[in-house]
């Protein structure tokens, strides 16, 4: 197999893994796959996955590989409030929740954070598509929720004002009735008693 046939199905691909591509070439080999490695068609992202290395990185596509690459795990936390507009700046990073193990690691100019959470905690979420590939992204409640959850020292007015969230953009997109459900299901006491203070504090004087 030339790599202009290879390149031809893998191009338009966030990324693929090496099982991928024996599945779709039988007989394929991993030395040819290292081989390209080498000249610089392809790049190793984090084993077992690659991409072509010409392929330009959107912001999208760097949400896709996290998915990906450290799975199940969907992105939130600063990653997701930035994309739902709660806080004023961009995130040079990419913050996740996985059931697995709480991991960082660099792909390419990107660090990528996990963040540990219980199995019966990973819910939350929606299926955002473009251009053929999906990314698990927090909902707005979730991603409000997950902050609370994994940073348990944010817990009074000061520590929330400190975060510079827009909360007149929290208000406008929060459902107060999935949040409530959300809370419920996370069956966590303290996480109840922080979600409080930060209700106060999101609509104290309607600011």
């Amino acid at each position: 197999m030339t790599y202009v046939d290879f390149a031809a199905v893998y191009t338009d691909r966030p990324c693929f893994t090496e099982r991928e591509v024996r599945l779709a070439f039988p007989g394929f080999g991993d030395r040819q796959l290292h081989h390209w490695q080498r000249k610089g068609y392809v790049e190793r992202l984090r084993k077992p996955w690659y991409r072509i290395a010409k392929r330009p990185w959107s912001q999208f596509e760097r949400w896709t590989v996290a998915n990906r690459v450290y799975a199940p795990s969907y992105i939130s936390m600063e990653s997701a409030l930035s994309y739902h507009g709660f806080i004023p700046e961009g995130v040079f990073h990419i913050t996740s929740v996985t059931t697995l193990h709480t991991r960082e690691f660099d792909i390419g100019k990107t660090r990528y954070h996990y963040r540990n959470v219980k199995p019966g905690y990973f819910y939350g979420y929606d299926i955002l598509e473009h251009e053929g590939a999906a990314v698990r992204m927090a909902d707005a409640e979730k991603t409000l929720l997950d902050l609370l959850y994994l940073n348990a020292r944010h817990r009074t007015a000061d520590d929330f004002e400190a975060l510079r969230l827009d909360r007149v953009g929290i208000r406008g997109a929060l459902r107060p009735d999935v949040f409530a459900d959300y809370l419920t299901l996370a069956d966590n006491k303290a996480l109840v008693q922080r979600a409080k203070s930060f209700m106060l504090w999101l609509h104290d004087h309607a600011r």
